[in-house]
């Protein structure tokens, strides 16, 4: 999104049918997703402040979604700029065999290893990843978490699932 002709005098990014702009509504509604809300989730939860059928808008780019507009939003799904734009790539794009419920992990009452939420901290950091309820595994990562919680690869998802841990891969 280099291209300054996208942007109108106002800082509007304009709607269109540049793969940019395309870009940026399949991106809008690929970080909804991955929150798991729908459009009348995220009018309720905002008390109207979003309404569903101009965050529609945003993801067909059929509506034009000022800066400051991109800000607030990429606040409000608590995602940076740069993601919530396109611009960058989140680890659930480069999907895994596995997810890691993030939420649970730092809410579970058990003693799971502290090498564990350093693990995945340290994934979403490195990944950009700033999403914080889900951690899609790579098969590398698979291989490490076995070794850090000192059990073989094919107990993993049953410890995993055994600890409340393991999400399904969303579909977009």
């Amino acid at each position: 999104m280099e291209n300054p002709d996208l942007l109108s005098e106002k800082g509007e990014l304009l709607a269109g049918s540049e793969p940019e702009l395309l870009a940026l509504g399949q991106s809008l509604r690929s970080i909804r997703k991955q929150k798991g809300l729908t459009l009348r989730d995220i009018e309720s939860d905002s008390q109207g402040r979003w309404k569903a059928v101009v965050i529609g808008s945003y993801e067909r780019g059929d509506r034009a979604l000022t800066l400051k507009k991109a800000v607030a939003l990429a606040r409000y799904y608590n995602v940076p700029l740069d993601q919530l734009l396109g611009l960058s790539q989140a680890s659930s794009s480069q999907s895994g065999a596995l997810s890691i419920n993030l939420v649970a992990l730092r809410r579970s009452s058990t003693q799971l290893p502290a090498a564990l939420t350093r693990f995945a901290q340290e994934i979403c950091r490195r990944r950009s990843d700033w999403n914080g309820e889900m951690l899609s595994l790579r098969t590398s990562d698979r291989a490490f978490l076995a070794i850090i919680l000192d059990i073989n690869e094919e107990s993993l998802d049953r410890w995993l699932n055994e600890n409340e841990l393991l999400l399904s891969v969303p579909t977009t």
